[in-house]
């Protein structure tokens, strides 16, 4: 017997542990709905030609981490990107000017804070002057198109021969004048690096100019809930549930009227924010529903829907 009772208090303590194994695995969604902690300690070095960036990594859930660097210094967009649990990366685009960088961590949820800002000075040579010239406003939304010229571009003791374009999104041109096509919403750094020939030695050198580039969501259109559907739960109320899509209303109101074919439709609740709604009703009474979908554009109707009480 006192085996069994040993048995009995062995299998009792697994019950919490297993309980709280479950409690965990469905929390799990909630928590990668959470963007990650932001990176620590970056630092940014210059040698051999490159600012080599570095930085700890503080969490856990990141799917990457998103380069940014500042054209000013309250001015800061994407460069690059690089993987999970990379922590390195290294810009050969450097240039004179503003060489401050911070790195971000994101996940499904978001992207952490910045990193602390880290400076690699001034690291350019003076020798090549480029110069962007942008066809088209910088900020806008999406898809953007601008044209980049960096036919201006001079060199102290030489001849510009390069024209490259890093636009942030980690896409890349080569040529006197670009269009380019930003496609998601963010914030990036469209980079021109200018390369010229030397006067003496016959070799070349190159510098890099920045510009900042906004872009934002397009507006969401007016839509209307769809899947409208009507149940009876008890006797005297109908149930009625339905899908909310993204749109622009902000208001949304049940109607309904009496009879099977019946046009005169009334309010009956604002129900904006919500997918379902319990409606009081006559007993064996056929009532049709619809939803009105507002903006100050217009309304949208949802489909309709008829049904008989109990």
């Amino acid at each position: 017997m006192p085996s069994v009772r040993r048995a009995l208090r062995a299998l009792r303590a697994l019950v919490p542990v297993a309980a709280g194994v479950g409690l965990l695995a469905a929390a799990a969604p909630s928590h990668a709905a959470t963007p990650p902690a932001a990176p620590t300690g970056l630092t940014a070095t210059y040698g051999s030609g490159a600012v080599t960036l570095g930085w700890t990594d503080a969490s856990a859930d990141e799917t990457g981490f998103v380069v940014e660097r500042c054209v000013t210094a309250t001015s800061c967009g994407r460069i690059a990107g690089v993987g999970a649990g990379v922590t390195t990366f290294t810009d050969t685009w450097y240039g004179t000017g503003s060489n401050d960088y911070r790195v971000r961590a994101v996940n499904a949820g978001g992207a952490s804070a910045p990193s602390n800002l880290a400076s690699a000075g001034l690291v350019g040579f003076g020798e090549v002057t480029p110069r962007i010239v942008t066809i088209g406003a910088t900020s806008g939304t999406a898809p953007l198109t601008l044209t980049f010229d960096g036919s201006t571009s001079t060199a102290l003791n030489g001849s510009v021969i390069g024209w490259d374009w890093s636009f942030g999104d980690d896409t890349f041109a080569s040529a006197t004048a670009v269009s380019h096509t930003f496609t998601t919403p963010g914030t990036y750094v469209a980079r021109l690096r200018a390369t010229a020939t030397t006067v003496f030695g016959g070799g070349t050198t190159s510098d890099s100019r920045s510009v900042l580039i906004t872009v934002t969501a397009p507006p969401l259109p007016l839509a209307a809930p769809s899947n409208l559907a009507a149940t009876t739960p008890a006797r005297g109320q109908i149930r009625l549930t339905w899908t909310n899509p993204p749109s622009s209303a902000t208001s949304l109101v049940l109607q309904r009227c009496t009879g099977r074919t019946c046009t005169s439709f009334a309010p009956v609740a604002t129900v904006t924010g919500t997918t379902g709604y319990t409606d009081a009703v006559k007993r064996s009474t056929t009532y049709r529903y619809r939803l009105v979908a507002a903006d100050a554009t217009g309304v949208a109707y949802s489909n309709l829907v008829t049904l008989t009480s109990k």
